[in-house]
């Protein structure tokens, strides 16, 4: 399950000095905190929303939030917050560094996969399988049992599947029963048609 939503966390604190609180009215300082809120999925932040300000008044302990703050406490607010060089951590981004780099990662994989089956389609061996197309939509598999000058050897899976994830499911010894030649000329053409959409060797 998928969990989302948002949520705040202090980044700086500090103090402003020489104010009037609302609340006593005594000439004071007042300790401030900094809330940074942000996005999250099952906990993970992606993305920074906002920044919070809450304010407590060193005399009489009230709380405020900066926005209920008279003006002249907001501006001393942001100044001092200016002053401590209050930034989005990092960190906020976690979410969205993770999801780059899985992409990437994918991306790569992508490439080395398409780099090992072109090399494998032009230089097949024994034990090399075929992912193949099947019939309305279904998959199956080829295994090469033996290659010659112009032809390749191939057992027919005889078992096919409608997901391509489970073609390892299939790919078992007593499935292939059946025996049939292809020239490699043939071999090239059903992988160029990506009637063969993927090689594995084991």
């Amino acid at each position: 399950m998928i969990f989302y939503g948002t949520r705040a966390k202090n980044i700086h604190n500090g103090q402003i000095k020489n104010v009037k609180c609302p609340n006593c009215e005594n000439e004071t300082s007042m300790t401030y905190s900094v809330y940074g809120k942000y996005a999250h999925v099952n906990g993970i932040p992606f993305f920074p929303i906002s920044k919070i300000g809450v304010t407590e008044c060193n005399t009489c302990k009230r709380t405020f939030e900066v926005k209920e703050l008279p003006e002249a406490i907001q501006n001393k607010y942001e100044n001092e917050k200016e002053k401590a060089g209050v930034k989005t951590p990092v960190w906020f981004f976690s979410g969205l560094f993770i999801v780059a780099a899985l992409t990437l990662m994918g991306m790569y994989f992508s490439y080395q996969n398409d780099t090992d089956n072109a090399e494998f389609i032009v230089n097949p061996t024994k034990g090399d399988v075929y992912h193949v197309n099947g019939d309305a939509g279904y998959y199956s598999t080829l295994k090469i049992e033996k290659v010659t000058q112009d032809s390749i050897y191939v057992f027919v899976n005889q078992l096919q599947t409608n997901k391509k994830s489970d073609l390892d499911n299939i790919d078992k010894e007593e499935n292939y029963i059946d025996m049939y030649s292809f020239s490699k000329q043939d071999i090239q053409k059903m992988f160029d048609e990506k009637e063969i959409f993927d090689i594995e060797r084991k």
